[in-house]
């Protein structure tokens, strides 16, 4: 017995209608989906490879003089050629030269990057690179085999999809110190004014005139007390965010370094006692980076920066001081973040800003 009898002719031709007018909107939705994913993904390759690009491009441009922007052009454009894009390796990046404004208050801020090799003028600004990676009608584009050539969406008559990504690196001297970076002795900036070159970003000799004028090597300084050597020509103990100036407190920091991350800015505590047990303790020949501050004065003191010092002796007794001379290009790795802007001879790493 037939429980179920057929629909009429009628209802099976409108079905069959339903169906031929619905199969078109089900394929474009197919074709949106598909080709959205594929273009999201192309973007994302490119993005990475602008990324890529940006930070080998901008490690290096902080130096001991005028950036080298043709080198750091080279740099991106070789790291953004070893990364693929919709399976196929790039061949093209537009690579800008510039400057980043580091009073910018936060990442992927609008207005903050200059094009130009000369540095603006006013304000605090890092040298920074920006390199665009693009499947577009552009030469560049182009080359890197041109807009995407979508697979279904010719459905609704588009063919080609245009996509790029850019990103911005820059390198700059270290605004942030991570725990156990720092050497607990702090140089006056009066010592830097006098014995640094800002404009080479190298030592500059001691006076044969000076009284700690060393023939042997006339860039050795010698860093002490202030009541013993002179405004310019000091440095104390810091104890960063402590006050505990016992000889195993300083021994502890000698061997461990700053307990916590201090950034520029930061408050660190000067001591103007000379205990003489400590120099013994000191580890030399050994290249530090410590806090510089502009008053070594007993107290919590800002840090302006952050610099490289190269102990070559440590002497206690009558004498109290540390030996050392200052060096261009030091780097600690996982020791500094970017954002300073006062550069002593230590870039932080490259950073992607945008």
């Amino acid at each position: 017995m037939n429980l179920h009898p057929a629909p009429p002719r009628s209802q099976r031709g409108s079905t069959l209608v339903l169906v031929a007018l619905l199969l078109p909107v089900v394929l474009g939705l197919m074709a949106m989906a598909v080709d959205l994913a594929r273009v999201v993904l192309v973007k994302h390759e490119l993005r990475r490879a602008a990324e890529a690009g940006a930070l080998a491009g901008a490690n290096g441009l902080l130096t001991n003089s005028a950036p080298d922007w043709t080198s750091a052009a080279q740099r991106a454009r070789t790291t953004v050629f070893a990364n693929r894009a919709d399976g196929n390796l790039l061949q093209a990046a537009d690579v800008r030269y510039g400057y980043w404004n580091l009073a910018t208050s936060g990442l992927n801020s609008s207005g903050s990057f200059v094009e130009g090799t000369s540095r603006p003028l006013g304000g605090s600004w890092a040298p920074a690179l920006k390199v665009t990676v693009a499947r577009d009608s552009s030469a560049n584009g182009l080359t890197n085999g041109g807009p995407l050539a979508l697979f279904l969406a010719p459905v609704f008559g588009t063919l080609l999809q245009t996509t790029s990504s850019s990103a911005i690196a820059m390198q700059s001297a270290p605004g942030y110190a991570l725990p156990g970076a720092l050497f607990p002795t702090a140089i006056n900036q009066c010592m830097f004014n006098l014995y640094w070159n800002a404009t080479t970003g190298t030592p500059i000799p001691v006076s044969p005139s000076s009284p700690y004028y060393n023939p042997s090597n006339p860039y050795e300084l010698r860093i002490g007390s202030v009541n013993q050597y002179g405004t310019c020509n000091s440095g104390q103990w810091t104890l960063f965010s402590t006050i505990d100036n016992s000889v195993p407190a300083v021994r502890n920091l000698l061997t461990n370094g700053n307990p916590t991350g201090l950034s520029v800015g930061s408050p660190t505590y000067i001591d103007t006692g000379t205990k003489t047990t400590l120099y013994s303790s000191v580890i030399y020949p050994k290249t530090y980076l410590v806090p510089v501050v502009a008053n070594v004065s007993k107290g919590f003191q800002p840090i302006v920066a952050f610099a490289p010092f190269r102990v070559t002796n440590s002497v206690g007794g009558s004498t109290k001081a540390i030996f050392g001379q200052f060096v261009p290009l030091s780097e600690f790795p996982g020791g500094t973040e970017p954002g300073g802007s006062t550069y002593y001879g230590t870039p932080a790493p490259p950073a992607l800003v945008q």
